[in-house]
């Protein structure tokens, strides 16, 4: 792999070379600074395929630098770690949510570094990376149900904030502290008949319901500490963060509420309906290993749960909130 590291102490970029060289990674090109990194990436024939970012440096930080990369055409997909001394989750968060893809706490060793980099290689190798939509730009909507992508793929939407990748949550979730687990809360969200909307939304049409329930969800949380992505079939993995949550299921009726006020509208003008089951929340599996996967399958089966109880309650009856939790 081809590597570039960014960090303006003098002191870093002395020892990465001997770090990465020990990893099995020689390939290595240093900047000092985020603009020295901007012009490199802009000007250089050569493309990286990792690129390691300090999050604190002066006149441009990490997380700006990170936000300004995701916007050359060649590094939208590019892995990018993060390299951090900072313990606060915050940081680290605004960092996901700018591009991020893993990071790196100092200080580190080579065992550190040769885990990340191995998983940002296996991301490379996946052929099966998330499709990329902007509903701002689609040019050639294409024909209702006619999609590029399965109703299972987890689609990514550009321009959504705090919606990342299923691989960046997944490596969020997977570092996160004794401490942040303590403090820390994920839930799933699903948009109801999913499968119809596939079968009569145009691509654009169905990026927009996407991108709607995400900032449905962002608005009524209302706080840096959340990151979500699209896990495919219409629903939402999120992670929150603090103690600043609405309580549930209250939750579930302020997000509608949003939804419901975006008025949302297919290319020919008619209304579109987006409806959102919203599961109760859960603490992280506690082992490392285990985490992401028993994590993200115990949410999505909160959802289900919360699903079937809206399915199984008769209309004229209020519904049965209790399920949820």
């Amino acid at each position: 792999m081809k590597i570039l590291a960014v960090d303006d102490d003098p002191f870093i970029r002395e020892l990465l070379p001997v770090v990465f060289r020990e990893a099995e990674y020689p390939h290595l090109t240093l900047a000092a600074s985020g603009t020295a990194a901007l012009e490199l990436l802009e000007t250089t024939k050569e493309h990286f395929d990792c690129l390691l970012l300090d999050i604190e440096m002066p006149e441009m930080d990490g997380i700006t630098l990170c936000r300004r990369i995701r916007t050359l055409e060649a590094y939208q997909d590019t892995p990018i770690l993060m390299v951090t001394s900072r313990a606060d989750a915050t940081a680290i968060e605004s960092a996901f949510a700018a591009g991020a893809n893993d990071y790196v706490t100092k200080p580190f060793d080579v065992k550190d570094i040769a885990t990340r980099v191995h998983i940002a290689e296996r991301m490379l190798e996946n052929t099966q990376r998330a499709p990329r939509l902007d509903p701002q730009h689609l040019k050639d909507a294409g024909k209702p149900g006619v999609h590029d992508f399965a109703l299972a793929d987890p689609v990514h939407i550009n321009g959504v904030d705090q919606l990342v990748l299923p691989f960046s949550l997944g490596n969020y979730l997977s570092q996160l502290s004794r401490q942040h687990l303590d403090i820390c809360q994920v839930f799933a969200a699903k948009i109801e008949h999913i499968d119809e909307l596939y079968a009569t939304c145009n691509t654009a049409e169905f990026a927009r319901a996407i991108a709607a329930a995400a900032e449905a969800i962002s608005r009524v949380v209302d706080c840096p500490q959340l990151l979500m992505t699209h896990n495919g079939s219409g629903t939402l993995l999120c992670i929150v963060t603090g103690d600043s949550l609405p309580a549930w299921p209250e939750i579930e009726v302020l997000i509608q509420g949003e939804l419901d006020g975006m008025d949302l509208r297919h290319d020919d003008n008619s209304p579109m309906t987006v409806m959102l089951s919203v599961g109760g929340p859960i603490q992280p599996n506690a082992s490392r290993t285990q985490r992401v996967r028993k994590t993200f399958d115990r949410a999505i089966r909160r959802v289900a749960m919360r699903q079937k109880v809206k399915l199984d309650t008769p209309p004229t009856e209020k519904p049965s909130v209790s399920a949820a939790h």
